[in-house]
């Protein structure tokens, strides 16, 4: 999950605390993070999002954000992002461009290289569970294993804009 902000915030990189400070309310305006003295526009997804779950669980704020705007889609929050001044929201890193300007949190940026060496905070894994061992399991579940774990696997994973592990 990359934290955006429009492109001419001159904020580049934010602390956890900072971030969470930011989605809980408790800081409003940039100058108390290091940039210019603007209210900050605090954009969200909306309820029942699988981003919003997965950022507000990292950062420890289950229900606890202060939106300004909850919005529909990953799209709508770039494009508010983008054309709101004082904006700052998150999205899928797969779908950054340069509408935004993507920060660092704790001095790493959201690459997909960082997210591999476990450096990068706003990520989580997709997990495939089974009852058991996969050798365990029929045919048919060790066959789908196989194929997530094979070339043609791993390729598809990089075009729906996944990290792969392998």
């Amino acid at each position: 999950i990359a934290v955006v902000v429009d492109p001419a915030n001159t904020v580049e990189d934010l602390t956890k605390d900072q971030l969470t400070s930011i989605y809980d309310g408790s800081v409003t305006n940039w100058k108390d993070v290091g940039g210019n003295d603007a209210p900050i526009v605090v954009v969200g997804r909306e309820a029942g999002s699988g981003t919003r779950g997965a950022f507000e669980e990292l950062l420890k704020l289950e229900d606890a954000c202060k939106y300004s705007n909850e919005l529909d889609s990953t799209g709508a929050v770039m494009a508010k992002v983008a054309s709101t001044p004082g904006a700052i929201g998150y999205v899928s890193l797969d779908v950054l461009d340069d509408s935004v300007t993507a920060l660092k949190i704790d001095g790493v940026e959201p690459t997909e290289q960082n997210i591999k060496d476990d450096k990068y905070l706003l990520s989580r894994p997709f997990i495939m569970a089974t009852k058991g061992e996969i050798s365990q399991q029929n045919e048919l579940v060790k066959a789908w294993f196989d194929y997530i774990e094979s070339d043609a696997g791993q390729k598809i994973i990089q075009k729906v804009g996944l990290i792969t592990v392998k």
